[in-house]
This record gives structure tokens, sequence and C-alpha cells, in this order.
């Protein structure tokens, strides 16, 4: 089990949480202003879907167990996995263009409503 010291991440994890929002919001203001997105042949998701995968991608990473604990120790980053199911997590937007059924992982009863 992963055990993160919230107040050594949480400034960071508050500004993913933002970057996401925002980003998302800009997202949603061009679509508005120059209409939506046709959908990609061959793939099964929404433009909006595709746009959280595309900002979740980046953080792609697999680490051994020794590689965790020394991350967790030495940056005040939370690892990648938590940098983004943990904004995820708590944006209505983004379990709405999933339908994340609440009380589900990705849309838990409980959540952090910055704004």
């Amino acid at each position: 089990m992963v055990k993160l010291n919230p107040v050594k991440t949480r400034d960071e994890d508050m500004a993913d949480l933002a970057g996401m929002k925002v980003s998302y919001d800009t997202y949603i203001n061009w679509v508005q202003e120059n209409g939506a997105e046709a959908r990609l042949p061959g793939l099964n998701y929404s433009p909006n879907q595709l746009f959280w995968i595309s900002s979740a991608i980046h953080h792609c990473s697999k680490y051994s167990a020794q590689t965790l604990e020394r991350y967790i120790a030495n940056y005040q980053w939370s690892p990648p996995q938590f940098r983004v199911n943990g904004p995820l997590q708590n944006l209505e937007e983004f379990t709405f263009d999933f339908r994340c059924p609440p009380g589900s992982k990705m849309n838990p009863v409980k959540k952090c409503i910055v704004w």
C-alpha cells in the first residue's frame, strides 16, 4: 500500500486539480466558439473523453516498489497515478463525460470541490 504525506504534496495536488479544471474549461470554450469536433474513426471515445485521456497520458509510468518509495520520499509531487486519478475523481466534468457511476472508484461520493 502506498502512503503519501498529504502535507508534502498538497500544494502540487491542488495545482494538478486546478490545471485540469482550467484546461477543460478552456477546451469547452474553444468547442463553443469553433463547433464540436468530429469523433475520430475507429475510436470509441468522444472528443471530450479524448481530452481527458490526452491530459493524462504524459503521466503513464510504471515504478518498482523501491523506486516508488524513493519517489515519495524525495519529491513534493504525488506519484503519477495519483496526479491523474486524484484530480479526475474530483471533477464532475470527468465523471459526466465518462458516465462514472456514483460511488465508483472514479466518482467517489466524497469529493474535494474547489470551485
